[in-house]
């Protein structure tokens, strides 16, 4: 008599462990990077420095003669401060829900080396050992009080004075006078990271961007363990708030001609649901309208771990009216998303290629100009590692990031291609060579010559 209901269980309790295994399984292989020390390798010098000194940017006149190799990297957080009881230095992974900002102190390599030292080892493609980046030190500028709301205990709001935001917005502003580029970059890391790893990446972006503009680390409350796989994506959907109430500040405050967005992995849930909020938010105003308001500009999603349902739902309610363009960089071989399509049961954005669309979606992706999708898998290096981090391990993918957000080009100008048939964008074999054209074609007084190759045509023709 108690044969069939011990069986049930049974092969319930196996099933309920099979799941329990691939999400283990699954917060295993989609995290962006561990939360152990806060270091990160430096990532290969975009394949643009192959054969240009300088292709996104001057990066003269960025240090003293001798200076050493330490920059300071803007930062928000919506984290709360570390307590004396955390592992974490500065912030924990915990919710803050007020927006702190600051400056940290990234070291390049070692704080021995002098700037221009590190930026010539930074360059090599063939780096010998490690390059480490870490936080050298910290200033908190206070609490942006745009973040203050009903819900912040008396107290803590009573505190916040609007000339922590003021210094903010100064160290913004002193970064965009020293530019050539009037724009505003800000970086959305992805799962299971501490405070810390987002100011590097953001930091070695920068870099390679040639110090161009102001860029910002949105370092939102993800938690350095294995297991915080769903704690961190519903923590994703709270952080859109905060990412929101950054953007329409700099945008109101700040004297940015643009505000570009970079998102990476769970990231992207943060940024997705910032830019359908926005929709939401605008949705009786003109495009114009919305672009005044917001000042966004290009959005990157790369690696992007969000339901590509969820996405159609957004774009049904306006949410490409927001920015001027959507770049989403795709691809076959990110493990972490095959995972991820498991564990939810349905497609990731990120894993969106020519044979998973519809006859309606592809004619919607070929003719929609503000939308772009990129598949990388030819890309050189695109599968390094778990093939989730192109956008930092592919030294393809990185050149072609950096040289959308710094020139503001479609793809196809950029030297991407497109065959007839299929509305994804993809990287040609001849790549490098259509890149060089494309980057003299909008800079053409740049440093460097053309590869040996010869000559080719920009104009992204298969």
């Amino acid at each position: 008599m108690y044969g069939s209901p011990i069986r049930l269980r049974s092969k319930g309790c196996r099933s309920a462990f099979r799941g329990l295994a691939l999400c283990v399984t699954t917060a295993w292989l989609a995290g962006c990077a561990s939360g152990g020390p806060a270091t990160l390798d430096m990532m290969p010098a975009p394949a643009a420095y192959e054969q240009q000194a300088a292709p996104f940017g001057i990066d003269e006149g960025v240090a003293e003669a001798g200076e050493v190799a330490v920059r300071d990297m803007l930062y928000v957080t919506n984290r709360a401060p570390a307590g004396a009881d955390d592992e974490e230095r500065f912030y924990s992974g915990e919710r803050g829900y007020l927006l702190r900002a600051g400056a940290a102190r990234i070291a390049f390599g070692d704080t021995d080396i002098t700037w221009d030292e590190a930026r010539e080892i930074s360059l090599l493609k063939n780096r010998p050992g490690s390059f480490p980046l870490r936080v050298h030190g910290l200033t908190e500028f206070g609490v942006l009080a745009d973040s203050v709301s009903i819900f912040t205990p008396l107290d803590e709001a009573m505190a916040v004075e609007r000339r922590e935001q003021q210094r903010f917005l100064e160290e913004v502003e002193r970064r965009l006078a020293q530019s050539a580029v009037n724009d505003i970059f800000i970086y959305v890391h992805g799962y299971k990271v501490n405070f810390e790893n987002p100011l590097l990446v953001a930091s070695e972006l920068w870099h390679f961007l040639g110090h161009e503009g102001a860029f910002v680390a949105f370092s939102w409350p993800s938690t350095p363990q294995r297991l915080a796989y769903m704690k961190d994506i519903e923590t994703a959907r709270v952080s859109a708030w905060a990412l929101r109430k950054l953007v329409t500040f700099l945008a109101r405050e700040s004297s940015a001609r643009r505000i570009h967005i970079v998102g990476y992995s769970a990231g992207t849930r943060v940024v997705l649901t910032t830019l359908y909020e926005l929709a939401l938010l605008y949705q009786n105003s003109s495009e114009a309208e919305i672009r005044a308001a917001t000042r966004l500009g290009r959005v990157v999603l790369v690696g992007s771990d969000v339901d590509t349902g969820a996405f159609a739902s957004y774009v049904l309610d306006g949410l490409l009216r927001v920015q001027e363009d959507l770049n989403l960089y795709v691809s076959p071989s990110d493990k972490a998303l095959h995972i991820s399509e498991r564990v939810f049961a349905h497609r990731r954005l990120g894993e969106v290629l020519p044979g998973t669309l519809d006859e309606r979606m592809r004619d919607f992706a070929a003719h929609e100009e503000r939308l772009a999708f990129i598949d990388v898998e030819d890309a050189a290096n695109f599968d390094a590692g778990n093939g989730h981090a192109y956008f930092r391990k592919s030294p393809w993918v990185s050149s072609d990031v950096l040289m959308g957000l710094r020139y503001g080009l479609d793809p196809g100008a950029r030297g991407l291609v497109r065959a007839t048939d299929s509305p994804i964008w993809r990287f040609p074999g001849d790549y490098l060579q259509r890149f060089d054209a494309a980057l003299a074609a909008v800079n053409p007084g740049l440093r460097g010559g053309a590869r040996d190759a010869g000559p080719a045509d920009p104009s992204g023709a298969p």
